[in-house]
Order: structure tokens, then C-alpha cells, then sequence
């Protein structure tokens, strides 16, 4: 089967894409696990792409591995320009995104090539070695990973490894 320049096009922004938040679980005995080195390899229970429309729809059960990176969604829509390159991704419901050292949660996460940022809403959380961030929005600069909290009070935990202290747990004195 021929793939379209479009579909040729997001695998190609996706093999890129390093943003992408613990190391993806390679199990060879399940072909949606790995990808050839410098592929990216897509599957989905359906798949609608409309040349005219500029787009294409992956639904149910989602899943993309490429090189260092393994996300999984119900749906992703990859909008293109007139000239078949990607200019927006979208994927929502239940965004899982594994990445070495890194997983992101989410509800609806976005890329825009223009800008090169991706946009996670619905609940997002990043947990980034045993460190956590949320927030309402949460934009990260791919190029310059560079992240802003938006649309109100982020959070970050972070564990004592980070922060330089010991991990032995501090133990109550006694007030007599």
C-alpha cells in the first residue's frame, strides 16, 4: 500500500518530535511496541484520511511509537497544509505520552508545527523522573523545552533527590 504525502509528512514530524514525555516498554511479540530505527509507526482500529479536507483520523485504541517516544489516545486528527506537510495534531481522550525519564497524562494534548509547542489540557500532569508538574494548561516549547503553566495554579512536587536532601525521612522529637 501507497501512503500519502500527508501520512508520509506526521510520520516524519513525529520521528521528531523529542518533546514527547520512563522509557517506552519494547515487547517484540507485540508489533504496536517498536518501530525501525528512525520510523515512526502508527495503528488504530480505524483510519480516515480525506485528501480535500486536508486530514487525517486515527480512532480507537491509538498508538504511536517512534524513536524514544510511545503515545497512546482514543483519537488523533493531523491537519495538513495545501502542500501535505503537518500543521496541527491533535490527540484526545486518555493521552498517554512515554518518553525516556518522562510520562505525561492528559485528557487533550495539541502540536503546532508554526510554533513548534505543544499545548496539554484536560488535567495534564508531567512526571519527570519522580518529580510532577499540573496545572490547568500546560505549553511546551519543544525546540527549547521551555514550559509555561497557564490558566491558573500550577503545581510541582518535587521529591527530596531533587532538591539535594537525603531520602531518610525526618523523625518527630518528643515535647515533654
Amino acid at each position: 500500500m501507497k501512503l500519502s504525502p500527508s501520512i508520509v509528512s506526521l510520520l516524519a514530524v513525529l520521528a521528531l518530535a523529542p518533546w514527547i514525555p520512563v522509557a517506552a516498554q519494547t515487547d517484540d511479540s507485540n508489533p504496536e511496541a517498536t518501530a525501525p530505527p528512525g520510523s515512526t509507526v502508527i495503528t488504530s482500529d480505524e483510519l480516515h484520511s480525506d485528501q480535500v479536507a486536508h486530514t487525517s483520523i486515527f480512532t480507537g485504541n491509538v498508538v504511536v511509537v517512534g524513536t524514544n517516544f510511545h503515545m497512546t489516545c482514543q483519537e488523533m486528527t493531523v491537519y495538513f497544509t495545501n502542500d501535505n506537510k503537518v500543521s496541527k495534531i491533535v490527540a484526545t481522550g486518555d493521552v498517554i505520552i512515554v518518553q525516556p525519564d518522562r510520562v505525561t497524562h492528559c485528557g487533550h494534548a495539541e502540536y503546532f508545527h508554526d510554533s513548534d509547542t505543544f499545548d496539554l489540557t484536560d488535567q495534564p500532569v508531567i512526571l519527570d523522573h519522580k518529580n510532577q508538574v499540573t496545572g490547568p494548561e500546560i505549553v511546551i516549547e519543544r525546540t527549547t523545552q521551555k514550559m509555561t503553566v497557564k490558566g491558573g495554579r500550577s503545581k510541582v512536587t518535587l521529591q527530596n533527590e531533587s532538591l539535594g536532601a537525603t531520602t531518610t525521612p525526618a523523625t518527630p522529637t518528643d515535647a515533654k
